[in-house]
This record gives C-alpha cells, sequence and structure tokens, in this order.
C-alpha cells in the first residue's frame, strides 16, 4: 500500500483549528502535519514556518526537512480552509485523483496570456524579476530556453501578454469636480488611456515562464517533492504571488502532473455570492461531513470558526 502524508497549511495562525481537522482527517490519514506560520506550541506534528503568507509555497522550502520520509510515496497539502471529500483516505486517494507513483496533482493551469479580468497576480509576474538585492538565485533555476522546455513537456505555452494585462485600469472618476483629487484621478485616467491607445499592439514578453493555478490542494510525488520544495523556497524569496510561485515550481520539478480535466471528481470553490449553498447545512460541520456532494473533490472555503466543529 502506498503511504502518503498529509499536509495541511494554514495561511494565519489558528492553532484552535488543529485539532479539529484532526478529528476531521485522523481516521482517515496515519501521517497527518502541519504547516502553521510562527507557531510556538509543543505539538510535534506541527511545524512552524516563517513567510509571509502571499508568497505560503516558502512554508513548504521551510517545513520539508520535517515531513519528509522515505516511506511517503506522495505528499497530499490542503489548506486548513480545504474540506477534502470525506470519501477519500489514505488508501483510495491515488485512484480518487487518478495518480500513479510518480505523478502529481494540480487543479488545473491558468496561462496568464488568457486572463482579461486584469488579475494583478499577471501585472506582478511581468515585473517580477529573479535578480533581487541580497537573495543570491540567479543561478539556481533553469534558464529561460530549458524552463520553457519544460512548459512544452507539459503542453503548456507562454505567450506574450498585452498592454490591458500589464498595466493597472484607472477608471474616469465619475461626478467629476473641479477639486484636486478628481483632477488627479482625472489626469491618470487620461494619461492611462493615452498609453493605452499608443501600445495597444504592443507585447509584453514576461521575464521567465509563469503559470497560474489554484494552490490549495494539490499532490507531490516522492520523486519530485524535494526540487519541487526547492524551487518554491527560490520563488518564495524573490517574492512570486504563491499561485504563481508553485504551480511554476511544479511544472519546473515533475514528470507528469493530473488536472482536474481528468477526473470524475470536481473542486467547487465557493465565494462570497456561492456561500448560500452551505445554508443548508445549518453550519453545522457534521451535517456537512454526513452529507458532502458527492461528486465533489473538495469544498472551499470552509471557515471552521464560523462553523459548529462538534464532532
Amino acid at each position: 500500500m502506498n503511504e502518503v502524508a498529509l499536509v495541511i497549511i494554514y495561511n494565519h495562525r489558528y492553532d484552535k483549528n488543529i485539532e479539529v481537522l484532526e478529528k476531521i482527517y485522523r481516521g482517515r490519514f496515519s501521517n497527518i502535519y502541519h504547516l502553521m506560520p510562527f507557531y510556538d506550541g509543543c505539538k510535534s506534528n506541527v511545524i512552524p514556518v516563517y513567510e509571509n503568507s502571499y508568497y505560503f509555497q516558502g512554508y513548504l522550502s521551510q517545513g520539508v526537512k520535517i515531513f519528509f520520509h522515505e516511506k511517503f510515496t506522495h505528499y497530499f497539502f490542503i489548506g486548513d480552509d480545504v474540506l477534502l471529500n470525506p470519501a477519500i483516505n489514505e488508501k483510495n486517494y491515488a485512484e480518487h485523483v487518478n495518480i500513479e507513483k510518480d505523478d502529481c496533482f494540480l487543479p488545473g493551469f491558468i496561462n496568464l496570456h488568457e486572463r482579461d479580468d486584469q488579475w494583478a497576480r499577471i501585472r506582478d509576474a511581468y515585473r517580477h524579476t529573479l535578480h533581487v538585492r541580497g537573495v543570491e538565485v540567479n543561478n539556481l533555476y533553469p534558464d529561460y530556453d530549458t524552463a520553457m522546455q519544460y512548459f512544452s513537456k507539459h503542453g503548456l505555452c507562454v505567450k506574450p501578454l498585452s498592454f490591458d494585462q500589464v498595466t493597472e485600469k484607472q477608471l474616469c472618476p465619475k461626478n467629476f469636480q473641479f477639486k484636486y483629487k478628481y483632477f488627479k484621478k482625472f489626469s491618470m485616467y487620461l494619461f492611462y488611456e493615452l498609453r493605452r491607445l499608443k501600445n495597444k499592439n504592443k507585447k509584453y514578453v514576461l521575464p521567465y515562464p509563469f503559470i497560474g493555478s489554484y494552490s490549495d490542494i494539490f499532490i507531490v510525488s516522492s520523486s519530485t517533492i524535494k526540487l519541487f520544495c526547492h524551487y518554491c523556497g527560490l520563488l518564495a524569496a524573490t517574492k512570486l504571488f504563491v499561485e504563481i510561485g508553485l504551480p511554476t515550481a511544479l511544472v519546473l520539478s515533475a514528470s507528469k502532473i493530473i488536472t482536474e480535466k481528468d477526473l470524475k471528481l470536481q473542486g467547487q470553490a465557493l465565494w462570497k455570492n456561492d456561500l448560500k449553498v452551505l445554508e443548508k447545512y445549518e453550519w453545522k460541520l457534521r451535517n456537512l461531513l454526513d452529507n458532502f456532494p458527492l461528486n465533489n473533490l473538495y469544498l472551499h472555503p470552509i471557515k471552521l470558526s464560523k462553523w459548529d466543529t462538534t464532532l
């Protein structure tokens, strides 16, 4: 039987969630670790990490020497507010996510050049530099051309960006008045529109091949974990946002990556307007676990502080 480590990632220090999550997963996973920022408690399976949560891929590089073990075939990472389908456990996880020994799993890829919704992280990626003062990592990455070969191996492409993707949009102020703050906003809007007109056909090339992904659940094989965590640490040190830094690190290190498009079960991310679907569970965790949607791989976010966690 394959052995797997379940590694739970916390964006913030929520010590109270440790015991709740242990109750949820203890009967399903024998090896559970928690990556908790700034933890100073005494639980042996809670690993303290010291990193900005915007770059929580750095948690992995800090914690890998503790949660790594030769006996593990895979490392199953989930956020502390991700609730995994109760049917999934250490015996059947590989079947549910359709992975073999050396495969990895990620929900799906976001091609940055295809996003047209002014995602701020695309601007961050375009302005990102691997040459940061005080961070000597310049020669620790694959070079640009080699990285592109890794992307091609996974069927991914990296294309230039547009002006709208790399420049923050400026809106024309409403109810314009001859006051300084309105004049300043209008000037910024006018300057933006002039630049947009001038550069509408210009292409903007990323400084390095980058890819995006939802990153609150992923699985990494034992053959990949060390190199993956190494790249995660480099991209955290240079402050690349996690939903770009983490998937990029996986592309550069994994031999094969399975995504949700290959699965029967699909994850469900609940945004503010979607949270109404949870009302039928009366905000009781027991009700949700007993009546978990059969076709969902996971639900996110499930903020445990807002739920009755009696189990």
